[in-house]
């Protein structure tokens, strides 16, 4: 705490102040006994902050009283009390004076209050170093007054603090004699004062660290400790090589600063020392040191142990960290690495509980945020904290705190703000922009309240976790899927409402919260032979990332095979639904184990789980963003709303409404009987330029795919321009285009589908960044969608070259059908699926190729912007009261076969497949068809395009026929791998 203007920190050791009030006290008694008095009289002054001024002192006498002819003085810092009522009548005497005799009658166990006051006022810091009292009487040794002082209170007669309460106890504070122990100050026996209970006495904050030189360390005081304000002191030294530097941000420690200033801590109810400051504690870092090192030496693991014994870690801190400071200031080291995990940090390094290293040197995130985070993780494992609070559960939904790797990289997300921030951003958000802006609703603190214990077996989700605000709570439920819900609310635990909690507070679930972390099988191998899962999963398993963790059972099923290790046995049983989860309250459990705390040398509890990986955090933070941009995400349908167009108008009248052909389209509202009389239209607004409007199923989500048809002699390419609701109908614009990429006047078919509830594998994506350029991870729009509750992710990897990530494990089997398609009123191309695989058994990944349309010779890549759709067991649409198809090929494009693994009949049927020519196709079933139907089609072959040619299901219903037209680059026919979507009426 700075102290008031012209205030002096008292310097001097106890025992000269002492020989000072003695010297003082007995000058006090000549001039008293000169009749002089040694100061001018002056009024009760009333003290400013910082200040002693006046004091009431009630002191109780012991078995021996005190006599009214005894002399008593009191001093503090130099300076003389003067006694309002020094002679003890009970009225105030003008002048006071400096001594207290008379009122006292020798009266044993009795308790007398003297008013007095200092005049000047003393600076407060003087309380370091005590009261003084001091006895004197003049009566002959046989009268001499010898007295007991049993008890003593001192109290600020401005402020109500009190400097000194010494209730009766069965010793005596002190007995005065005539000749002997005359002086007493309030300090003797007693360790110097800890106002706010941080471990660093008061003398320490205000004047220093004593060094054995008799000078301080005044790093302290000198940087505004305050002795009532809980402070924590931190000397921070990184290395530096002389090109990279691992010094933290000025950013990053403002961020920590502000943590601990904004904590839920009081301070001292009263500080002697000036006002009371506000709540809080006061993190003071100080930057001390860069530690000049090579670039190899920067590189090297801080805890590799060198020929002495001692690991490069206990070297710089030994060359850097003052051995004054031990006891008193927190240690940190930034650097590189301190072993081959390539973890974020580690508390307790070298074994001391006040040290902590913090390694993002070989990270390549190294923002503000994580540095922050990574900071206050650390240190919060020297205040006594763990992963899970009070133990090592990482990862709890019910514990919001930084300790938890949940939070370390990220901070605690504001759902509220959330929500604000979202309602303030577009669609087609670019990849960083959205951790970004999770930051910024994110705070990084300590846990600030103890949630609601969790019993797994029967959690009621009504209650949720029961915070007092809205925060974000994050778990996963039986399908591994990472959720998010507010804090203050009731939980959906196990989803079965779409996040719905139940509100019945009598019905309990029993969901296995931790079962992502009960790990079976992971792909370290120990002789470093494989790299990568090896093991076959057990079907009671489940894949998360690339390990293998319980199922729903909490049992372990799967061995480890081929190199994998096997981190518990087949048959192994975790605690699963039989654990409770406990809440936790950070800041109320913190210790402080430095100075003179109780809690100094006490030993740090054991983290038994390795600190974060850049890895792992990436995934964490990842996973957390997805979940947030997933719980503003467009809502299922509760029922289906889809349909389709044969587009047979291609040279209407221009801006004319136009009914097409009424047997070949059908839409979900023809199930109504009020609308089951309306049917399509189309108004060309353009050379080969239409809007083509659904009727009925009007969405404010969903996508739409166009397919060109009659495509026999030179290839013909419909994209979709956009679409939007218009009243009750849904309008699809559509561009089509000939084969040098002109616009053209041709016929198509059209669909679309809004998402709707389901049990069959779906997905849609909207790519739409300006340009068709960037990432979008994750991609948030109205024609994005993804059934498993997670998000679905672009990356740009080159011109025309993208990646969709489909997250969640049902499309990780990889046996579904995509249907791609041009989109925007861009340049004009080509889109289309290129391949699938499944990413780490919780994805799938396509790969999708965009292409200029011109007759160019060999294919040539564009940037365009796209829609995907994805669907497993059912039709593009989702619908399972509608029967559909898809089939996808492979092999020789010359002799093509059925891939099985990604085709679906709702017959169950495998058609067959057949070349009729340079790029041309027939696919036949025999009990699919009906009359009305359409399909849409998509090349596979990179550079290749694909359309629809015929289909015939009226020449021998319900037999099928459905002929497929695949081009060069060129517009010439030529071979391709193709795909099939089937529609018709249920």
């Amino acid at each position: 705490m700075r102290l008031p203007p012209g205030a002096a920190r008292t310097r001097s050791p106890r025992g000269r102040s002492r020989a000072a009030a003695v010297l003082v006290a007995a000058m006090l008694v000549a001039a008293v006994l000169s009749g002089l008095s040694p100061v001018a009289p002056a009024a009760p002054a009333h003290a400013d902050a910082g200040q002693v001024c006046r004091v009431a002192f009630a002191v109780t006498t012991g078995g021996d009283g005190l006599h009214n002819d005894s002399l008593e003085t009191v001093t503090l810092g130099g300076a003389a009390f003067l006694f309002e009522d020094w002679n003890g009548d009970g009225a105030d005497d003008t002048p006071p004076k400096p001594f207290h005799q008379g009122g006292t009658g020798d009266r044993p166990h009795t308790t007398f209050t003297w008013n007095a006051h200092l005049s000047p006022c003393v600076p407060a810091s003087a309380l370091l170093d005590g009261f003084t009292f001091h006895h004197l009487t003049t009566a002959p040794n046989w009268e001499a007054d010898n007295w007991d002082l049993k008890a003593l209170r001192i109290v600020d007669r401005d402020s109500g603090f009190v400097y000194v309460d010494r209730p009766p106890s069965g010793a005596l504070l002190h007995r005065f004699y005539k000749n002997s122990d005359q002086t007493w100050n309030t300090n003797e026996g007693r360790p110097d004062t800890d106002t706010d209970g941080d471990g660093l006495t008061d003398r320490i904050e205000l004047l220093g660290i004593p060094r054995p030189d008799g000078t301080r360390d005044t790093w302290l005081p000198e940087h505004d400790a305050d002795p009532c304000r809980k402070t924590i002191a931190v000397e921070i030294d990184w290395l530096d090589d002389g090109q990279d530097s691992d010094r933290p941000s000025a950013g990053a420690l403002a961020e920590a600063r502000h943590m601990f200033d904004s904590a839920p801590v009081n301070p001292a109810g009263l500080c002697p020392y000036g006002p009371t400051p506000r709540p809080g504690i006061q993190l003071l870092t100080d930057e001390s040191t860069a530690i000049r090192v090579t670039a190899a030496e920067r590189r090297r693991y801080l805890f590799i142990e060198g020929a002495d014994g001692r690991t490069d870690f206990d070297r710089y801190r030994a060359g850097n960290f003052a051995d004054v400071r031990n006891g008193f200031f927190f240690y940190s080291l930034w650097g590189y690495q301190y072993s081959d995990s390539g973890s974020s940090g580690h508390s307790h390094a070298g074994g001391r509980s006040t040290d902590f290293i913090v390694t993002l040197g070989s990270w390549g995130d190294t923002s503000d945020r994580v540095q922050s985070g990574t900071f206050v993780h650390e240190l919060g494992h020297a205040l006594g904290l763990s992963h899970g609070g009070g133990d090592d559960v990482n990862h709890k939904p019910n514990y919001l705190s930084v300790m938890s790797y949940t939070y370390q990289l990220i901070g605690v997300p504001d759902l509220s703000a959330w929500e604000a921030a979202v309602g303030r951003m577009g669609d087609d958000v670019d990849a960083d922009i959205w951790s970004d802006t999770v930051r910024s609703v994110s705070s990084i603190d300590y846990s600030r309240e103890k949630l609601a214990d969790l019993r797994l077996a029967r959690l009621v989700e009504s209650r949720g976790v029961g915070a007092g605000t809205d925060l974000l709570a994050a778990w996963r439920d039986e399908k591994l899927v990472q959720r998010v819900g507010d804090a203050s609310k009731g939980i959906d635990w196990n989803w079965s409402s779409r996040g719905a909690a139940d509100p019945d507070p009598s019905h309990e679930v029993g969901v296995s919260l931790m079962s992502w972390t009960q790990v079976c099988v992971s792909p370290e191998d120990p002789a470093g032979s494989q790299d990568g899962l090896d093991s076959p999963r057990d079907p009671a398993d489940m894949p998360f990332g690339n390990r293998i963790v319980t199922g729903p059972d909490d049992q372990c099923s799967t061995p480890a095979l081929n190199g994998d290790t096997q981190v518990q046995p087949p048959g192994f049983r975790y605690p699963g639904k039989d654990q409770t989860l406990s809440g936790f309250d950070d800041w109320e459990a913190i210790s402080f184990p430095i100075g003179v705390s109780p809690d100094a040398g006490a030993p740090a509890p054991e983290t038994h789980e390795p600190e974060l990986t850049e890895e792992e955090g990436e995934r964490i933070v990842s996973d957390l963003v997805d979940a947030l941009v997933a719980s503003v995400a467009p809502a299922a349908s509760p029922s289906p709303r889809w349909g389709y167009a044969y587009m047979d108008q291609a040279t209407a009248p221009l801006n004319v409404e136009t009914a097409l052909n009424p047997t070949f389209q059908w839409t979900t509202g023809r199930l109504d009987a009020s609308t089951a009389g309306h049917r399509a239209t189309v108004r060309r607004t353009g050379t080969g330029a239409y809007e083509v409007r659904l009727p009925d199923v009007a969405s404010p989500t969903g996508v739409a795919h166009t397919t060109a048809y009659r495509t026999l002699y030179r290839g013909r390419t419909c994209s979709v321009v956009g679409q939007e609701p218009s009243g009750p109908d849904e309008v699809i614009r559509v561009a089509c285009f000939d084969h040098a990429g002109a616009p053209v006047d041709w016929w198509f078919t059209v669909f679309f589908a809004a998402p709707a509830d389901g049990e069959a594998p779906y997905a849609t994506v909207r790519y739409n960044p300006p340009g068709g350029a960037g990432d979008l991870a994750p991609v948030r729009n109205d024609g994005t969608f993804n059934s498993a509750g997670g998000v679905n992710h672009v990356r740009h990897e080159g011109t025309g070259r993208y990646t969709a990530v489909l997250k969640g494990a049902p499309y990780a089997a990889d046996r579904g059908y995509v249907q791609v398609t041009a989109y925007g009123s861009g340049t004009p191309a080509r889109c289309h699926q290129e391949g699938t695989a499944a990413a780490g058994g919780d994805a799938l990944e396509v790969t999708v190729g965009c292409y200029a349309i011109g007759e160019d010779s060999t294919p040539r890549r564009i940037n365009s912007p796209w829609v995907l759709s994805f669907v497993e067991g059912a039709g593009l649409h989702r619908d399972a009261s509608a029967p559909a198809a898809y089939v996808t090929t492979t092999g020789d494009v010359g002799d093509p076969q059925v891939d099985t693994r990604r085709s679906y009949s709702a017959d169950g049927e495998t058609p067959t497949v057949s070349r009729l020519g340079a790029g041309w196709y027939r696919v036949a079933y025999t009990g699919i068809g009906k009359l009305g139907d359409s399909a849409q089609v998509s090349s596979l072959s990179p550079g290749r395009y694909c359309h629809l040619g015929n289909i015939n299901s009226h020449s021998a219903p319900p037999k099928l026929l459905v002929d497929v037209y695949c081009h060069s680059a060129a517009g010439t026919g030529a071979d391709a791998r193709f795909g099939i979507a089937y529609l018709r009426a249920p």
